[in-house]
């Protein structure tokens, strides 16, 4: 199958080392602690998490498109954006949050 034809679903059973993220100060220890808890959860759980703590979660996705380059991370990290939107998309204010005003949280989408 080609690169292009991947699926979602395809995308996000990958598993991304997100320790190796962290032990190379690519993600904080809070990132890697809402990470571990946000992948490879049911939808109900994410959403309750998103529920709690959108803007967290928004600020981590963020951080890692800007600060992060291998593709099958940044892939990843689109998928789980894509299913967070699709699965219910007013959680597009999320990324308006009044504690992210001052980040730029579309720069990564649009380098």
């Amino acid at each position: 199958m080609d690169r292009g034809e991947l699926t979602t679903e395809q995308v996000l059973k990958r598993d991304i080392p997100w320790e190796t993220y962290m032990t190379t100060k690519l993600i904080s220890g809070t990132g890697l602690q809402l990470l571990r808890r946000y992948d490879n959860r049911a939808e109900s759980v994410r959403a309750q998490l998103l529920d709690d703590d959108g803007p967290a979660y928004i600020r981590v996705f963020v951080s890692i498109l800007r600060d992060i380059f291998k593709e099958e991370t940044v892939e990843y990290i689109l998928a789980l954006i894509d299913e967070m939107l699709t699965a219910n998309p007013e959680r597009a204010r999320l990324f308006h949050d009044k504690s992210l005003a001052s980040e730029d949280t579309y720069e990564p989408f649009l380098s």
